[in-house]
């Protein structure tokens, strides 16, 4: 095979795999949008919508107009743009890539430590801390995938070349903050007060939390792109989309023979492909995510299951990276209203094991005792975590702590008092 053959069947392929991932992130509406903007200028494309005609061959505008680059739909999205090149390094870079991104939580930090990161992966710590450190020195905003507050923090400030051995005794006794405020923390750094004061002024110019500029309600933005209604013991799911049924790549005919025509037809059938994917790995996808967590769409967050995009991907059969590119953005609604598929994966509360509590259901479960507690004798962090597992949720007295300030309660001790 001649080099200018190879290189033709390389691009392609890097054709069609673009297509591909392209088609797998876009949410139902952005998906019409982006059909019949490609039939307005691909004569081999024909798109009808239900309840309008065909639109075939349209003019230079209307392609210009799809050559715009989308703006990241969230945090994932952006992190996903951001690290595309590395992902493409080969095949190990990528599934470390995407472990790192699935543990993303909406500060930018990531949810659990690198030893658990690699069990999970099945990789060795070293590899997945190397990953991690070349990802927090390509991705951008910096402090992302920080693992905690003072990593976060450095990262800027390594950044900016203002780090300073004062500055690094501040971050390693950051903690003590909470508990004895600025003067436990001078004592135990062992520097004076006016320069802890000088320190923490220059750490509240930087951004604790980098992934929170990225968060946006897309629920409160477009239509749901599944809706489920309870049929029988089960649920009938509704996919939505006004074209996709009925898209078609018209025939060849012989008087094709130039090579842009011949180029058109290729692009069509491209999509085509990568359409049918999209529309299989959808189906499957929302399949198993309703058959898990059925019970959450009838009886709400405390119902909510485990379930991991790895599990998903076991069970559909797709690549992690298929099932990532899917749920990113991907809103379903139900009897209880619209949630995010992300959010029917949510991490473990015990970041120990996959067989962990789901957030989401355990801060449901913790509202509910708080709101139904004695105020004369109100429940302590201790007594909730042991309710709470005598229900099946392990969680330790730690995260009760930081969950019941997440939902607004103040301690025992001060309940008690406000009664």
């Amino acid at each position: 095979m001649s080099l200018s053959t190879r290189m033709r069947i390389n691009q392609a392929h890097a054709f069609r795999m673009g297509h591909v991932t392209g088609v797998l992130q876009m949410s139902g509406e952005e998906l019409d949008e982006h059909l019949l903007q490609t039939a307005r200028d691909n004569p081999f494309l024909v798109v009808r919508q239900r309840r309008r005609g065909a639109i075939r061959a349209g003019g230079l505008a209307d392609l210009m107009e799809t050559l715009v680059a989308d703006k990241p739909t969230g945090l994932y999205d952006h992190a996903m743009r951001e690290l595309a090149g590395l992902m493409a390094r080969d095949a190990r870079m990528e599934r470390l890539i995407l472990g790192l991104i699935e543990e993303l939580e909406p500060t930018g930090w990531i949810g659990r430590s690198v030893p658990e990161i690699a069990e999970k992966l099945g990789l060795g710590c070293d590899l997945v801390d190397m990953a991690l450190t070349l990802v927090q020195k390509r991705i951008s905003p910096t402090g992302l995938f920080a693992r905690n507050l003072a990593e976060c923090l450095r990262l800027q400030l390594e950044e900016q070349e203002a780090l300073d051995s004062d500055t690094e005794a501040v971050l390693a006794h950051l903690h003590l903050l909470e508990r004895g405020g600025p003067a436990a923390l001078a004592q135990v750094a062992g520097l004076e007060d006016a320069m802890v004061a000088r320190q923490l002024s220059r750490l509240r110019r930087l951004d604790p939390k980098p992934g929170t500029q990225f968060a946006t309600d897309l629920t409160l933005t477009r239509e749901p792109d599944v809706r489920i209604e309870p049929e029988g013991a089960g649920w009938r799911i509704n996919f939505r989309s006004g074209t996709e049924a009925t898209m078609a790549v018209l025939p060849k005919t012989a008087e094709v023979g130039a090579a842009e025509w011949r180029q058109a037809h290729s692009e069509a059938r491209a999509l085509k492909q990568a359409l049918d994917l999209r529309q299989s790995a959808l189906r499957k996808i929302v399949d198993v995510m309703v058959e898990v967590q059925g019970d959450f769409f009838r009886d709400g967050p405390e119902a909510l299951q485990a379930l991991t995009q790895t599990t998903i991907a076991e069970r559909t059969g797709f690549h992690l990276s298929t099932v990532s590119r899917v749920l990113n953005g991907l809103l379903i609604e139900g009897p209880n209203g619209i949630v995010s598929a992300q959010a029917l994966c949510p991490r473990s509360a015990r970041r120990s094991g996959e067989d962990g509590a789901p957030k989401p259901k355990v801060m449901a479960r913790l509202h509910s005792l708080l709101k139904t507690e004695c105020t004369v004798h109100p429940l302590s962090d201790q007594r909730l975590s042991e309710r709470l597992g005598a229900e099946g949720l392990a969680v330790s007295r730690r995260v009760v702590a930081k969950y019941r300030q997440e939902l607004g309660f103040a301690r025992a001790t001060e309940r008690r008092l406000g009664a």
